[in-house]
């Protein structure tokens, strides 16, 4: 799954492809690169971020996905927003799939979005916005903990009439979860096999991996995430969200040759 961000602040390609022909262009080259899925954002949701508004959200986002529709019909497209109005627009332009970060505790009626279009929906652990989430990181077991939060929220949006073989899981890297718990629940995946749903992991570039590897410019994090990428593939995970496609993608054929 590669990363589309339009946004102006996004951390590490913000205001690179904010104009509707440098988004294309920046699609069509991760199309050719090898990505599967193209996961657009026009929300940055880095800790700090503040919200633009589903309005804003709406006008950068219908543009690029109808036209890209056009370009590769085959290539299913996800949207990154936790609003109900965005997803309900978005899905009629076109796209495939919507990407919750907030799980549906932002904004509950887009379980019934979902419900309605019976698209995938990626639903994410995370606690708090944005503004909040580097406050709430106290956990007594990270593993417990995130899956038994994802778990009231899988129920919530069951009883809303989303149907299970729509839920996909992320268990939320990089989100009110510090150096150390992300490290935790990606040594721990196969621990997330139980609750039975395709998962998604999404850590490229992010803060924690500088902080491992002390490298503080977030392009050059790519070796950090191709050690987590290889670890993704041997715990069976489902889809990878990522910024470098060619590199990780080499990553997973190579692991894949090997395992």
């Amino acid at each position: 799954m590669a990363i589309i961000n339009i946004t102006n602040d996004s951390f590490s390609d913000g205001g690179l492809f904010v104009d509707l022909e440098s988004a294309i262009n920046h699609a069509c080259l991760c199309i050719k690169k090898g990505a599967q899925i193209l996961d657009i954002g026009a929300q940055s949701t880095r800790p700090g971020a503040s919200e633009v508004g589903a309005e804003v959200e709406i006008n950068r986002l219908i543009p690029l996905i109808k036209e890209l529709k056009l370009m590769h019909p085959h290539i299913p497209i996800s949207v990154d927003t936790y609003h109900h109005s965005v997803a309900s627009k978005a899905l009629n332009a076109g796209a495939d799939c919507i990407n919750d970060i907030s799980g549906g505790r932002h904004d509950p009626e887009i379980f019934k979005v979902i419900s309605d279009f019976s698209c995938p929906y990626i639903l994410m652990h995370s606690r708090g916005n944005s503004k909040t989430m580097d406050s709430l990181t106290n956990y007594k077991n990270i593993v417990i903990d995130v899956k038994n939060e994802l778990s009231i929220q899988i129920d919530s949006a069951l009883s809303s009439g989303v149907n299970r073989r729509q839920i996909i899981i992320d268990p939320g890297i990089g989100f009110a979860k510090t150096v150390e718990q992300n490290l935790i629940l990606l040594r721990n995946l196969e621990l997330f096999d139980s609750m039975e749903f395709p998962i998604l992991i999404g850590a490229s570039r992010k803060r924690f991996i500088g902080s491992v590897i002390n490298e503080i410019d977030p392009i050059k994090r790519i070796f950090g995430m191709a050690a987590i990428a290889s670890r993704c593939v041997i715990a069976g995970v489902n889809f990878l969200r990522v910024h470098d496609v060619k590199q990780i993608s080499q990553v997973i054929k190579m692991t894949n040759s090997i395992i």
